[in-house]
């Protein structure tokens, strides 16, 4: 007798990926990713998409191995936070530093954990047929959705730092592009029942992607367009200003000190984030001498990082003097929780991901784009100077909290990166 019941075909199912794993299962992806973003970040920083390349790999060993892989990532690229967060606040001790640095880590690995089912999504049924390259193409749709929801697209974007892709940003758009085929092949490498020519293959297309961007890395560095003549950056080493009247005191030995370098014909002065501190009618006043000057040599251009207050709070901006007048370029991403209050809006940075005014102005004929202090450190605003055709980045920071730590030495490497893959020169003003 027939059975009433119609035959139907099913994915299978690997019912161990469902159990609990032992400890060394979880252990393994964790310090496979620590090792990955203590050898990429800040020195060499080409090496940061082997994390992304990892994760087809261990994906086939446990369910829970991508999310794995990126917390033992991200837990070793942010370890500066612990001391960091600790100077900032002073009075909360080593336990904010250390629930900033595993609670930030843990949000950008979470969505890693809908990896799998994100591959297996794409790699069967409809869209890839079973075939091949349906492995490949599931490893890296679901490569580049995580990685984006984790580190490059708000809201996570807006404190995803360190994001493996921006080793592959420094090798340019092929780079990129290096970084999206050893996914494809080490996804195809993974699936079962491969033949040994094939997997050889893939293997190969990986190790040669290694190596162009081991190559093209450090080439591509050396080949950033130096800066234009009379372009120059102030660092100074004010520590923390703490009051009103401290930025007072720096404004009052930054400004003869800027007017000196206009002086000798300096055309174009950075200095760092927030020096200035509120851009109020007393802090104009004592800029006023680099205006008038200014007004006089309309060809010279003074940047200076300050906190322009609003009706409720601030903007952590650039305020350009040029040909006797003063331009405020704002910032969309002060850093989160130190400027940006999203728990008491009164005296907070404004934060504005999404604006749609460029972080650009026009400098000596040149277009210049600019990202203030943290936004060095992310994708996303620096992803929006894309279209506008750059050529020059500016990167005022204020890093006196961060003495100590390796996040100044990572800010560089992520502005550089950027540098390289804009093909345009950066030019630095810290404050330590």
């Amino acid at each position: 007798m027939q059975s009433k019941y119609a035959n139907i075909s099913v994915y299978p199912v690997d019912d161990s990926r469902r159990k609990s794993a032992p400890a060394p299962q979880f252990a393994i992806p964790v310090l496979l990713g620590s090792l990955v973003g203590v050898l990429a970040w800040p020195h060499a920083i080409w090496l940061a998409p082997v994390a992304l390349l990892l994760l087809p790999v261990l994906n086939k060993r446990y369910w829970l191995a991508p999310f794995a892989l990126m917390f033992g990532y991200h837990l070793a690229t942010t370890y500066g936070l612990i001391k960091g967060t600790s100077v900032f606040f002073p009075h909360s001790g080593l336990l904010l530093g250390i629930g900033f640095w595993s609670l930030s880590s843990l949000a950008f690995a979470l969505p890693y954990l809908a990896y799998p089912y994100i591959a297996l999504y794409f790699r069967g049924g409809g869209l890839a047929g079973g075939s091949l390259a349906g492995g490949g193409f599931g490893a890296v749709t679901a490569t580049i959705i995580t990685s984006a929801v984790s580190t490059i697209l708000p809201p996570l974007g807006i404190i995803g730092w360190t994001s493996p892709w921006l080793g592959a940003v420094a090798a340019g758009p092929t780079g990129i592009l290096l970084t999206i085929l050893g996914i494809f092949a080490l996804g195809c490498w993974e699936r079962k029942n491969q033949d040994i020519p094939v997997r050889l293959l893939m293997a190969g297309i990986v190790v040669f992607d290694l190596w162009l961007l081991g190559f093209a890395f450090p080439s591509l560095a050396e080949r950033v367009p130096a800066l234009p003549a009379g372009w120059v950056g102030i660092n100074t080493h004010l520590g923390r200003l703490y009051s009103g009247l401290s930025y007072v005191q720096a404004s009052m030995e930054l400004a003869p000190k800027v007017l000196a370098d206009l002086r000798v014909g300096d055309k174009v002065v950075l200095l760092p984030e927030t020096v200035a501190g509120p851009w109020l009618p007393g802090t104009r006043a004592i800029w006023r001498p680099v205006t008038r000057w200014t007004a006089r040599h309309p060809e010279q251009v003074v940047l200076l990082g300050a906190a322009v207050p609003l009706a409720n709070g601030y903007l952590d901006a650039l305020v350009k003097i040029q040909d006797g007048h003063q331009t405020v370029l704002p910032d969309h991403i002060p850093v989160p929780f130190s400027m940006w209050h999203p728990w008491r809006p009164r005296g907070s940075f404004r934060m504005a991901p999404f604006s749609r005014k460029p972080e650009t102005t026009e400098i000596d004929g040149k277009k210049v784009g600019y990202l203030i202090c943290y936004e060095q450190l992310l994708m996303w605003p620096a992803l929006d100077l894309y279209p506008h055709g750059i050529q020059v980045l500016l990167a005022p920071a204020n890093d006196w909290w961060a003495r100590g730590t390796d996040i100044p030495a990572i800010q560089r490497a992520s502005a550089k990166a950027w540098g390289a893959f804009f093909g345009v020169p950066v030019l630095f003003a810290v404050n330590r």
